[in-house]
């Protein structure tokens, strides 16, 4: 017999899936003890819906190999019924955020049998750039 609150959060997990491909994300459902439990990525897009990408170019030994980068958006989504992480979920999180490891980290839960999807956010340490007074020698 499947436990009920299981298959509670199964069916939600699913529900959020299919929200996530209609919105043009491929996904990856980690294993029941992995965390967090989803992972979707997409392509960047242009104004008019075309993938954007980057020739490259790279020189080894005497031949040049050329090859296409597509970057992508990458979303961690954790599903919790009630909203909320507990305090190692959101310290790991945090990790994953601070480490550049996502773009964005989310936590799909239901209000009023809405999905809604609240943002996990950290403050990063603003970076102090210095006014340069003169071009040093090597870049000339």
């Amino acid at each position: 017999m499947v436990n009920k609150s299981y298959q509670k959060g199964y069916n939600f997990q699913r529900r959020v899936l299919k929200h996530l491909t209609e919105k043009g994300f491929n996904c990856v459902v980690q294993p029941k003890s992995a965390f967090p439990d989803i992972v979707a990525w997409k392509p960047f897009v242009d104004s008019l819906g075309r993938s954007l990408a980057v020739n490259t170019q790279t020189e080894v030994g005497d031949k040049a190999y050329t090859s296409i980068l597509i970057p992508y958006y990458v979303t961690l989504i954790e599903c919790k019924v009630n909203k909320y992480l507990n305090k190692k979920e959101k310290d790991v999180a945090k990790k994953i955020l601070e480490e550049g490891r996502c773009n964005n980290f989310f936590v799909a839960y239901k209000d009023k049998r809405k999905l809604k999807f609240e943002k996990i956010g950290i403050t990063r340490k603003k970076e102090i750039i210095k006014e340069i007074k003169e071009i040093p020698s090597w870049i000339r």
